[in-house]
């Protein structure tokens, strides 16, 4: 680990911090240049610079400085149905950090009974001092009538960017009809707004459904939620973006026949989309396992075959980033899918997972995969995320979040998550050794641990 000097003292100020020597991830590529961290901002990038006084100065000779990346796609300290996700914001965030993710994206959903600020506030509360990450949200208003469009106006002066929206759970109230869709993105193409959409298409789930009748086995879940149901909806956004002109964005695509449909689309219409780990690197067979239950999420794992095709896609620029949809659940909690699909919580861990995996993806070389993490997993979704310059890159003006990192470290085991949940990846490992995590000048992790445990420091990205 980086010795952490003065840049770790108690106390408001952090001295200067200048990182030498090491192999610099810049927006066009890497470099062999000095980075001065200032005031909680990158003061300079270039060759040789000088040292300001006081200034801590790190010899990165043999590593490789990354921007803070981002995981744009969590889901940390909330209920869905009757369960309490296994993450806090605390636990979830320091899985997060040493893995050199310093900002996180979470979602807020408004409840049925409820206005939408209030729905912030509540957020917001969950989040205030406990996240050791930088963090902002999604919103999913669910409220589209005059005043529901004043809290949404209300919400955009504070600084929230981006929404989401689904085009299946009907049962949960939060379905939006293509129809209703296009008009809502219509409304927001002019506020600078982006619109995250969940694709599954309900007709199509309906008719698997009845051709399908659950039996118990966590396979069901794959044959109730197939392929065609994500690719209908797919088609049908990109047509919609297109005729409307409003940017959206595809989340957790796990079809290799939706990534190539995107991909085909952008020159006509403004359609960005991610996949998962989980996609690339696991398959449909393990729900066939006894404790296949552990690995329900939505939508589901894949055939093998597909999941290749997604990751041939992918790998080539069919999706413009990656996030996990982190969404663990307690192991207790998740062993109530013995029962069935009706009483299975969907969703699984990853966040610990997200940039090991990623650097696996592209083929584990320093050379070549830590520069696609630079622009898949920080660049890209700050960007996404309305975030860029302030965050995404390692220039001046930007934030000073930068990961100091070993590409051919020793093995060790990859960990998904420091909560009671299951490992998703069990057995997998990596070579990729976090050395040192600075979030905005300050140094706050290294080599697996936190430097400061008890004392969270992310702040809220959204919240004017």
């Amino acid at each position: 680990m980086v010795n952490p000097g003065r840049a770790c003292y108690d106390g408001a100020m952090i001295p200067p911090t200048l990182i030498r020597g090491g192999t610099v991830c810049l927006p066009d590529g890497p470099a062999p240049v000095d980075v001065l961290l200032e005031d909680g901002r990158i003061a300079a990038v270039g060759e040789a610079l000088a040292a300001p006084a006081a200034a801590e100065v790190i010899d990165a000779g043999g590593l490789w400085l990354l921007p803070g990346m981002t995981d744009l796609h969590v889901h940390l300290d909330d209920r869905i149905g009757p369960w309490v996700l296994a993450d806090t914001w605390t636990t979830g965030s320091a899985a997060a950090l040493v893995e050199g993710i310093t900002t996180l994206g979470g979602f807020v959903t408004q409840g049925p009974h409820e206005t939408l600020a209030a729905a912030v506030d509540r957020a917001a509360a969950k989040a205030a001092g406990r996240s050791h990450c930088d963090y902002f949200w999604h919103l999913t208003p669910t409220r589209f009538d005059r005043a529901g469009w004043e809290e949404i106006a209300a919400q955009l002066r504070r600084g929230f960017r981006t929404f989401k929206f689904y085009t299946t759970y009907r049962e949960a109230g939060l379905y939006t009809s293509y129809r209703e869709l296009a008009e809502i993105l219509k409304r927001l193409r002019d506020t600078g707004a982006r619109s995250l959409v969940h694709c599954e298409d309900e007709d199509v789930l309906d008719e698997a459904a009845n051709l399908h009748r659950a039996t118990g086995s966590a396979r069901d879940h794959a044959l109730r939620r197939p392929v065609l149901a994500e690719l209908t909806a797919v088609l049908q956004l990109i047509d919609i973006a297109a005729a409307t002109g409003a940017p959206v964005h595809v989340v957790h695509v796990s079809t290799g026949a939706a990534a190539a449909a995107i991909a085909r689309a952008r020159e006509r219409a403004p359609v960005t989309a991610e996949t998962a780990p989980h996609y690339l690197f696991l398959d449909e067979t393990l729900l066939k396992r006894a404790d296949g239950y552990r690995w329900l999420c939505t939508p589901p794992l894949r055939p093998a075959a597909e999941a290749s095709a997604l990751r041939r896609a992918a790998l080539v620029g069919a999706v413009d980033l990656f996030a996990t949809d982190h969404c663990a659940y307690r192991r207790a909690d998740k062993e109530t899918g013995l029962r069935g699909l009706a009483w299975a919580p969907y969703g699984v861990a990853g966040v610990g997972a997200l940039v090991p995996l990623v650097y696996r993806a592209f083929g584990d070389c320093p050379e070549t995969g830590l520069p696609e993490l630079a622009k898949y997993l920080a660049l890209r979704p700050a960007q996404v995320a309305g975030l860029y310059p302030r965050k995404g890159a390692i220039q001046p003006g930007a934030d000073a979040d930068v990961v100091l990192v070993d590409g051919s470290g020793p093995e060790r085991p990859i960990r998904s998550s420091v909560a009671d949940t299951w490992e998703t990846y069990p057995g997998m490992t990596t070579r990729l050794a976090v050395r040192a995590v600075w979030r905005r000048g300050r140094l706050v992790a290294g080599d697996g641990a936190l430097l400061e445990p008890d004392a969270p420091g992310g702040e809220c990205l959204c919240l004017k």
